[in-house]
């Protein structure tokens, strides 16, 4: 690697050209230092690199908005040790700051400055590396190292404070500091698992600081005998400055460790700090008697056992502090939901067993056709409309717990008497509505609800299941609102098993019959008969009539989806001549657009049936398996054959205004969604819909139909065909023929 890109990878760390240069002159002047021989320039020398040392430090941490802790540490360190060197380099031209005592005092209490930021930095180290209580298990070792040292070698201790001069015991302390700065930089490259532009810097910085304090030592305990010595010791010092300023323009903590490591570290340190606390003090009392040494005095072994006792408490409060924050952490991950911050299904359980449960109202909501959201506008917008759904929901007055129990399914509890549950209902379904805004745009969120009531002793899991059952029973039967009663149990069809539905499905296939039911079309401009839709039923003698949202998924999956759909045109082609002569439509599942000799199988049905293809449409809804540009053949393929299609749903899922226009589509059925929409005050998606139908050249028809006020407002907006329970449930084929052919006369019976 050149230097150039050296330089270029330094300034994408975070350590500008400018100050690229400005460090390396920095560092070149500081090592220049030994070299120099006349005392004024050294001096000189001296006092502007210690000028320039804490100026650089301050920029570099406005430049890099780093926090004040720790960096004010090693900033304020500098400093002062920049505030020696430069008071000793006065002194050697005349002017008089400090003495060397003071100035000594001064240096080492930016030295203790600095060991300081070493030490915080280490509890950053520990947090990020997830190294927890490892600074006060490193501390505890090398306090028992102390400890035990001391009381095998007490002389040790009375040599220091009586015959070591002021700046001998200076030295000495900064002899130990080096070694544990040297320890802690080991350890940082153990956990590392790539040297990075930093690690280098950090190693050059403490090998240069430790290089210092060791030549330091050399001279003044008089080891080496050389004038050079205090040179070579003060350039390594000034480079220590020098590296610490690179240091705060490209230091940033990063999680780039080896995890395995860390966690045998961590449980190395923590067992081994332990240990040596417990033993350090009964090993060196044996040692001592082992050496004849006479016994210490007892207030040397209590303070020892004070100070490490101290540790060994606070690193137990750690410990116990941890497996608690632990134990909260798997508590959250298990019982609260990571997106919107509120209760799971397991928190809201364990949230309602703990709530007195008489007079307990429980609302399941969920969105409708939220799929459709995810598919139309992409997945982090999804996530931001439950979380904003979420919030209004935790809004909802008088609410005591709300919960998100599934991927878009809310609930919420209140408490009140089963004679104010009409009230609670409106106040829910008034608050949240059915519109949004969702990072500044309006959107749609049509919700559906279903509920129970606690009037007496209730599990919390019952009540929670009823208020599911209402929901699905609200779902399936199109209604905004179910509360779950004996009477809706009782009403509720159970699922049919899927072997005896399979079974179910294949004798409707070989019996070549099914309950064909059809619902009818009618013009809106003169009320006319327009169309009947083909709807599948399937029958049993158990289980009663069938609807397709009973069975078409297992239909699919057992691949009689294709046989089923024949059995349904066989059934037209038996009946046809007692059918009026209006367009029939047949839905066929999107799969079988994507397959040729499904789609010219299911073409040859009509052929052999000899039913006029004119005369058929074939509604589609798009998957979002299938691209457009796949579908577009199918549909040619049909249209040649004399099939008239349909865009089926329109409004729903993977239908959008972009396909509709690509798509050679004759009808458009608009989905009963945009109509309810419509209902609750916004017309403005439903009017387009229509609108852009029409420009299109489609037939625009409007689906789910059910009041006479609905009724109207399509009419108004101009639709071209209903369809709806208003006009016409769906009927059995044999009571096709009874169905009036004008709307007009089912209109003027309301």
């Amino acid at each position: 690697m050149n230097l150039a890109n050296v330089s270029k990878k330094l300034n994408d760390l975070g350590l500008p050209k400018v100050w690229q240069l400005f460090i390396v002159l920095h560092g070149f002047f500081a090592l220049s230092l030994m070299l120099i021989s006349n005392e004024v320039v050294l001096n000189i020398a001296n006092i502007l690199l210690a000028t320039f040392t804490p100026i650089g430090l301050v920029l570099g941490f406005k430049y890099n908005k780093h926090k004040v802790y720790p960096w004010g540490f090693l900033i304020a360190g500098m400093t002062f040790v920049s505030i020696s060197i430069a008071s000793t380099s006065l002194s050697y031209i005349g002017l008089i700051v400090f003495d060397t005592n003071m100035a000594a005092s001064i240096e080492e209490l930016g030295i203790l400055l600095i060991s300081l930021f070493a030490f915080t930095f280490m509890l950053q180290f520990e947090k990020e590396y997830k190294l927890n209580g490892f600074t006060i298990d490193y501390s505890l070792i090398v306090i028992s190292i102390i400890i035990f040292t001391l009381i095998i070698f007490p002389s040790l201790a009375s040599n220091f404070w009586n015959e070591f001069s002021f700046i001998q015991q200076l030295n000495t302390i900064n002899l130990l500091l080096s070694i544990i700065f040297l320890s802690m930089l080991l350890i940082n490259q153990i956990l590392c698992k790539q040297l990075l532009f930093k690690d280098i810097v950090r190693i050059i910085m403490v090998l240069s600081f430790s290089a210092h304090f060791v030549l330091d030592a050399l001279n003044s305990f008089k080891v080496i005998q050389s004038s050079s010595l205090p040179k070579i010791s003060l350039s390594f010092y000034l480079l220590v400055g020098t590296l610490s300023i690179a240091f705060i323009f490209l230091e940033r903590l990063t999680t780039d460790y080896h995890k395995s490591t860390t966690k045998g570290i961590s449980s190395l340190f923590m067992w081994g700090a332990s240990v040596l606390a417990i033993v350090v003090i009964p090993l060196s009392i044996i040692i001592r008697d082992r050496l004849g040494i006479p016994p210490i005095a007892i207030i040397v072994v209590g303070t020892a056992s004070f100070i490490l006792s101290s540790f060994v408490i606070w690193r137990m409060q750690r410990v116990v502090k941890n497996i608690s924050q632990q134990r909260q952490k798997l508590k959250n991950i298990a019982y609260v939901d990571s997106l919107t911050g509120l209760p799971n299904f397991h928190g809201y359980l364990d949230q309602l067993s703990n709530i007195s449960i008489n007079n307990i109202f429980v609302i399941s909501i969920n969105v409708e056709d939220f799929k459709s959201i995810n598919d139309l506008y992409g997945r982090d917008f999804g996530d931001e409309v439950l979380k904003s759904l979420s919030k209004r929901i935790k809004m909802l007055p008088n609410n005591i717990l709300v919960a998100r129990t599934g991927a878009d399914y809310f609930h919420a509890v209140f408490r009140t008497q089963l004679k104010n549950i009409e009230k609670v209902v409106n106040e829910v379904q008034l608050h949240l509505g059915i519109w949004d805004v969702v990072n500044n745009c309006r959107i749609a969120v049509p919700l559906t609800y279903g509920a129970s009531h606690s009037s007496g002793f209730v599990k919390p899991e019952t009540l929670a299941r009823q208020a599911e059952e209402a929901l699905k029973m609200s779902r399936q039967e199109h209604t905004n609102f179910t509360l779950y009663t004996e009477k809706t149990v009782l009403n509720k069809k159970k699922s049919v098993p899927r072997h005896e539905l399979r079974e179910i499905l294949q004798k409707a296939v070989d019996d070549d019959y099914l309950p064909v039911h059809f619902q009818p079309i009618y013009d809106l401009k003169d009320g006319s008969l327009k169309a009947l839709e083909l709807l599948i039923r399937v029958e049993s003698e158990e289980h009663g009539i069938l609807l397709p949202g009973e069975f078409l998924d297992q239909a699919k999956s057992y691949g009689l989806l294709t046989p089923l759909t024949e059995v349904c045109i066989s059934m037209v082609a038996k009946s046809y001549d007692q059918l009026p002569k209006v367009t029939i439509n047949i839905n066929i599942a999107p799969y079988m657009l994507n397959n040729a000799k499904i789609l010219n199988d299911f073409i040859h049905c009509f052929e052999k049936a000899n039913l006029p293809i004119e005369q058929f449409c074939i509604e589609i809804t798009e998957d979002g398996d299938i691209p457009t540009d796949q579908l577009i053949p199918s549909i040619k393929l049909l249209k040649s054959h004399g099939f008239k299609i349909a865009m089926d749903d329109f409004g729903t899922g993977y239908s959008s205004l972009s396909r509709l226009s690509v798509l050679p589509v004759d009808v458009v059925k608009i989905d009963r969604s945009l109509l309810l929409a419509a209902s609750n005050g916004d017309k403005t998606i439903l009017e387009s819909a229509i609108s852009l139908t029409k420009r299109l050249g489609a037939t625009a028809v409007v689906e789910g139909v059910e009041t006479l006020e609905q009724l109207a407002l399509i009419k108004k907006l101009g639709a071209d065909s209903v369809q709806g329970f208003l006009l016409s449930k769906p009927v059995q084929i044999s009571k096709v023929p009874l169905l009036s052919l004008n709307a007009m006369n089912i209109v003027a019976e309301f």
